[in-house]
């Protein structure tokens, strides 16, 4: 079903909460070639407002969200929780009431439902209602004028999303039902590690990619262990690179926390920068924009 025929969307995206946004930032920007967005603001979205700053990488936005000097609202309670890392992902819609009335209908459960002074307008699905994902709404003054993003660098793209699920089937009919999802690549084992299934699906211009534990006795069982540690929920993001080993020198030299070295799918050299390195999320670094290896084919 997907929302309504009249509606349009793009992705728009990803948000991380943390305690510092100057030191997220200046994180990503040493270690990945980003692209300015948005300077760090003051949103009044929320119930006591936050700050938050924006930049692209590989073409796709990132959010870095703080909290107000001397206020302990949302953010910090998140992170008291959770401790720092992905909060939300969010779709700009050019028409916000639609949305919310059909989703709403369908009794998916919406939350912080605002109106803003600047004529901008948002509303959030529940994470009780999406696989524990909070998914943003937001509807921009003008649809049609959005921010102008960075022609494409050659030296990164952003991949895919990856959310880690019970029932991955479940969560892409969800993702299907109500956001329109097209499912590009149907349930498989890892063709790489044998424990985990995943499967690909295209909403709104961004990749999703859905992670389920084979099941009991699967061992080194990573779905399982992070459902029964986190709950259902965002688990990673992949970002291809050209200066791969540049990247990886870097990062050894800092005593940045590099796991997981091996070959994705397609044969490329990956690894994984631990959240514990860098503000609770989990990143995924391919080798795929750097071209054929001497002595390759």
């Amino acid at each position: 079903m997907g929302l309504p025929a009249s509606v349009r969307m793009r992705f728009d995206h990803i948000s991380i909460a943390a305690r510092s946004i100057d030191r997220g930032v200046e994180w990503f920007r040493r270690y990945f070639p980003v692209h300015p967005r948005s300077p760090k603001q003051i949103s009044e979205q929320a119930r006591g407002g936050f700050l938050w700053q924006d930049f692209y990488l590989g073409g796709t936005a990132v959010e870095f969200i703080e909290e107000l000097p001397g206020r302990q609202d949302f953010i910090t309670e998140f992170i008291r929780k959770r401790g720092e890392g992905f909060h939300h992902i969010s779709f700009e819609v050019d028409r916000l009431d639609p949305v919310v009335e059909t989703l709403a209908a369908r009794g998916v459960r919406i939350v912080d439902h605002h109106d803003l002074a600047d004529g901008t307008r948002t509303a959030f699905i529940s994470p009780r209602s999406a696989f524990g994902v909070l998914i943003q709404f937001w509807q921009p003054v003008d649809y049609d004028q959005p921010i102008p993003r960075p022609e494409p660098d050659g030296l990164a793209r952003f991949d895919h999303i990856a959310l880690a699920v019970r029932d991955l089937r479940q969560a892409m009919s969800f993702f299907a039902e109500h956001l329109g999802a097209t499912i590009t690549h149907e349930p498989v084992i890892s063709a790489t590690q044998g424990n985990f299934l995943l499967a690909h699906a295209e909403v709104a211009g961004m990749t999703f990619e859905f992670l389920q534990s084979p099941g009991p006795g699967t061992p080194d069982d990573f779905v399982a262990n992070f459902i029964e540690r986190r709950g259902e929920g965002l688990h990673h993001f992949t970002v291809d690179l050209k200066d791969f080993d540049a990247i990886v020198a870097r990062l050894n030299r800092d005593g940045v926390r590099v796991v997981g070295k091996d070959t994705n799918y397609r044969g490329e050299r990956q690894f994984f920068i631990s959240p514990r390195s860098a503000f609770g999320t989990l990143i995924q670094v391919w080798d795929g924009l750097s071209g054929p290896r001497e002595g390759s084919e």
